[in-house]
């Protein structure tokens, strides 16, 4: 559950820079979303959510007695 909340908490930030960089158009906030580790963070923020959604989704299984 952590992977999930921790990869979705990612995502919001990376997305609320795109949104700030739009809003305030400033150069140093247009630098930071287009550099590398920004798109390096959003595939961990995926591989975090998807993680945690397939961990998840195994617990359910496991309360439902189903594995």
């Amino acid at each position: 559950m952590w992977f999930l909340i921790s990869g979705v908490v990612l995502l919001a930030a990376i997305l609320s820079l795109f949104w700030f960089k739009d809003r305030l158009r400033s150069p140093i906030l247009l630098r930071m979303a287009y550099h590398e580790l920004t798109a390096r963070l959003a595939l961990v923020s995926f591989a975090l959510i998807v993680i945690g959604l397939l961990m998840t989704g195994g617990e359910i299984l496991r309360w439902l007695g189903l594995l």
